[in-house]
């Protein structure tokens, strides 16, 4: 017998699957386990602070501290200390008032998930009749002292005034995050697919295809990225966590409809012969008898292209207390490609209702349907002949959030999700099987389909509660549960190679999992500390060889996996104008359903597994991050804000496929032999607007190394007969260089200009020296990538209407940002053959998808009553 596989790592202390040989000693492991980390999570935000005598600067006792928005507030204690908790994020007015004291009215207070807003008062005394309040406009602080880990948050408003097209190229801006050339997002040097969505508390990814949710801005009210620790309401994740807070009516209605272009500027790739344009000697490959190239370009059948978007929200009239939410989104966009197109629709609503008693209900539903066709240069010509991805997704979710008392809360929420994949070519019957073939040249394809196809829905019931406390003053403590259950149906038809075997999938799955957590957030003067600790379990609930390496061994059921992650963070102010913050914690995340149950037919027949057969694990691993960071933050004349924070990961079993060779049988199989590494640091500077302009500045170094940049390239070394390997590389992903910025400059009257400045090294390549010679894996880099965004708009006030045109564009300069590149030149567009040797026609070798997306104007509209 012969094989690659590595032995599970020990179970040990309840810790996640450790490797005794990698730990340190019992004593660090008890450290870790009595002292976790989280943040104090959720959907909701806190007030607190003190009042105090503007004369005397005494505490006052007793004074009413009250957000009339809400109808919730707080009393001071002996100590003028106040709290507010299980307020949504927003922006609320703020009163204090108290007998013999002019009421204060703070404006503009920012409340934001997961935080702490500070807000001190300070009373003037008066007589009883004595005239209005003092209204003040509310600063927010320029440094969060509760915050102990890398945090980065937008709302829906400023979000419109960006130069981008859709709420993930805002993540995109935001220091630690990078794509691949297929424009998967990465957090700190992290795999694609480490990343979890989460709406109104409730995760979304898709469980059995690890693929992320669908969304338009219409249902955000805040979006926050954590992207280094995170608290343990977020687990089943490794790299970072997203999270929305979809918006609920207010006390008046208002409306919003907004409608963006298509791309006004003509994509250089949707016409005949576009190569012409940049090499007098290159045209399109096929041609007609008459010398006409034979490519059409494609054209969406729509009732107009462009996007509308759409949303109403207030009380409902006949009940002031029942709030409602509803949007939609219309879009139809060609790819700026040779073909593809993406269309889609989506309905919001949100229904709240206030009780007495501090019981709030809510309804959020969700459903999406989108249609998309990808690019696939080798099906340049026959376009119709290649897939179509069509995806429906529904979310429902009920929740109740209940505070019987000022110092204590608790949130229910029930939900139903349901998210169904069909990807397949457009009128081919399930059961036809017709192979691409090749133009003369084995460049284009000229007949002939992909041998694909599938059809999976993920349905899950939610059930998740948590308990919110607050006492001593200092203590936020939260605890919680949560259950998922998952009825799994997939129906698939691949080819992993060319020429392979042609592998059938069809089954159901019900397995389920979940969490229990327990936080603490001690807020301190002088320290903040966010303890916790989570505990995961997942049941697979179905059967798997007891040997994964002997496939005669017998088929017994797949035991649970279980998993302790705890997390630790610190944050420290030295001075009024700077904090020093620091986290630890472990991450687990399973990895998607559909690697336990690949090929589960195989299990119960091995004997039909074909060589080189690639069969699921549903005995795999969690796989782990352990992550750490520092970082200083201070204020520059409360005007300006830097952060710098220094992270390192390492990362340990992570998805790999090997192989094993059990004679007769040689086979390949999900493991968790890989593993990786990184260290950067995180750079941010922000100046809020102030005098008409501010402007936000992300820089990220970091280094992320592996033995594989992704699960299946084990399975491809074996296909090519590439040797294993045992030591880490500059992974894929490796981008050393990432730099963000925005310029916000406000003319007033509801006018202004904003600018993104985007730049990042290039990803690595292997380099082709000649026949013979071996060079180190991805030792060599492409260019940079470049792009200059921006947008102006304008707004017009009619009454109770505004009335705001804009034109934004991307990638203004039109540089042709490497997304791929040949390996002999190390140019996208330029195979580095000679004329006499292996180079094909300049019609295949420029393929447009080697470069980023190129120069797109667009212009709009948006009408705004309230």
């Amino acid at each position: 017998m012969c094989c690659r596989i590595q032995r599970p790592f020990v179970h040990l202390c309840g810790v996640g699957f450790i490797n005794i040989k990698d730990q340190r000693s019992i004593m660090n492991k008890i450290i870790f386990i009595l002292l976790p980390l989280f943040l104090f999570g959720g959907t909701v935000g806190k007030i607190s602070g003190t009042v105090k005598d503007a004369e005397t600067n005494e505490p006052l006792v007793g004074v009413d501290v009250f957000i009339p928005d809400l109808g919730i507030g707080g009393a001071t204690d002996e100590n003028g200390y106040y709290f507010i908790l299980n307020v949504p994020p927003g922006t609320y007015e703020v009163e204090a008032s108290m007998i013999g004291y002019r009421a204060e009215i703070k404006q503009q207070v920012q409340v934001y998930t997961d935080r702490t807003t500070l807000l001190n008062f300070e009373l003037q005394t008066t007589v009883i009749e004595m005239e209005n309040p003092v209204v003040v406009v509310a600063e927010r602080p320029i440094i969060e002292v509760d915050m102990t880990s890398k945090e980065a948050r937008i709302t829906r408003s400023e979000m419109d005034i960006l130069p981008v097209e859709k709420p993930l190229e805002v993540i995109v801006l935001q220091g630690g995050v990078t794509t691949d050339g297929a424009g998967e997002l990465h957090i700190r040097g992290g795999r694609s697919g480490e990343l979890a969505y989460y709406i109104d508390g409730i995760e979304v990814s898709n469980p059995l295809l690890g693929s992320s949710p669908i969304f338009d801005k219409n249902i955000i009210s805040e979006m926050s990225l954590l992207s280094g620790t995170f608290n343990a309401e977020y687990g089943n994740v490794m790299s970072g966590v997203v999270n929305i807070v979809t918006p609920e009516g207010g006390e008046r209605i208002s409306t919003y409809l907004e409608y963006t272009s298509f791309m006004l500027n003509p994509s250089p790739y949707r016409k005949k012969d576009w190569m012409n344009s940049l090499d007098s000697t290159a045209y399109d490959a096929h041609r007609d008898s008459s010398d006409i190239s034979e490519y059409n370009p494609q054209y969406l059948d729509a009732p107009f292209l462009g996007e509308i978007n759409a949303a109403v929200m207030g009380p409902i009239p006949f009940d002031r207390r029942l709030k409602f939410s509803f949007s939609g989104n219309y879009s139809n966009e060609e790819s700026y490609l040779p073909f593809g197109y993406e269309s889609s629709y989506s309905l919001n609503g949100k229904l709240t209702r206030k009780f007495g008693g501090n019981l709030k209900l809510f309804i959020d539903g969700q459903y999406v349907n989108e249609e998309t066709q990808n690019y696939s240069h080798r099906y340049k010509y026959i376009y119709e002949n290649y897939l179509v991805t069509t995806r429906k997704n529904l979310r429902a979710i009920v929740g109740i959030n209940h505070a019987p008392a000022g110092s204590f809360f608790y949130n229910l929420r029930v939900g139903y999700l349901v998210d169904s994949v069909e990807t397949a070519v457009p009128g081919l019957s399930d059961d036809t099987i017709i192979e691409p073939v090749y133009d003369n040249y084995s460049e284009f394809y000229v007949s002939g389909y992909p041998i694909y196809r599938q059809f999976a829905t993920t349905k899950q019931y939610v059930v998740k509660m948590d308990f919110t406390l607050h006492f001593a003053r200092v203590h936020n403590l939260k605890w919680g549960i949560e259950h998922n259950h998952h009825d799994f149906f997939l129906d698939k038809r691949e080819q992993l190679f060319t020429r392979g075997a042609v592998v059938y999938q069809n089954y159901q799955r019900t397995p389920m999992d979940g969490a229990v957590f327990l936080q603490d957030k001690i807020e301190h003067r002088s320290l903040v500390a966010n303890l916790g600790l989570r505990f995961d379990y997942c049941f697979p609930k179905t059967v798997m060889w007891e040997d994964i390496e002997d496939p005669t061994s017998p088929s017994t059921e797949v035991e649970p996996k279980y998993q302790l992650s705890p997390r630790f963070g610190l944050s420290h102010p030295i001075t009024d104008n700077a904090m020093l913050h620091f986290a630890y914690g472990y991450f687990f995340q399973m990895p998607p359903y559909e690697i336990m149950y690949f090929n589960g037919n195989y299990i119960a027949h091995p004997e039909s597994i074909p060589r080189y057969g690639l069969v699921g694990n549903p005995r795999i691993e969690p796989q782990r991050t352990t992550a750490y960071e520092v970082g200083i933050k201070y204020a520059i004349q409360q005007i300006y804000g830097v952060d710098i924070t220094l992270f390192l990961k390492d990362i340990k079993n992570l998805l790999a496929t090997t192989e094993v060779r059990s004679f007769p049988y040689d086979y390949i199989i999900y493991t968790n032999d890989d593993f990786g590494s990184v260290q950067g640091i995180d750079v941010t500077i922000n100046r809020k607007v102030v005098s008409h302009f501010g402007f936000s500045f992300n820089y990220t170094y970091q280094v992320a190394r592996g033995n594989h940049s992704f699960a299946m390239q084990g399975f491809y070394d074996v296909y090519t007969g590439m040797p294993e390997r045992l030591k880490e590389y500059f992974l894929d992903f490796d981008r050393r260089h990432t730099l963000s910025s925005n310029l916000k400059i406000l003319f007033g009257q509801g006018g202004g200009l904003s600018f993104n400045v985007t730049a990042a090294s290039g990803l690595p390549y292997t380099p082709y020296i000649s026949e013979g010679v071996v060079v180190e894996q991805n030792s060599a880099r492409m260019g940079w990538e470049y792009s200059f965004d921006a947008i102006a708009y304008q707004g017009f006030k009619i009454g109770g209407t505004v009335l705001e045109f804009f034109v934004k564009g991307t990638n203004l300069t039109d540089h042709k940002n490497p997304l791929y590149v040949y390996p002999r030149s190390g140019e996208p567009w330029d195979s580095g053959e000679s004329e006499g040797g292996l180079m094909g026609s300049k019609d295949y070798i420029m393929n447009p998808s080697y470069v980023g997306p190129r120069r797109a104007v667009k212009a709009g509209m948006r009408i705004k009553l309230q």
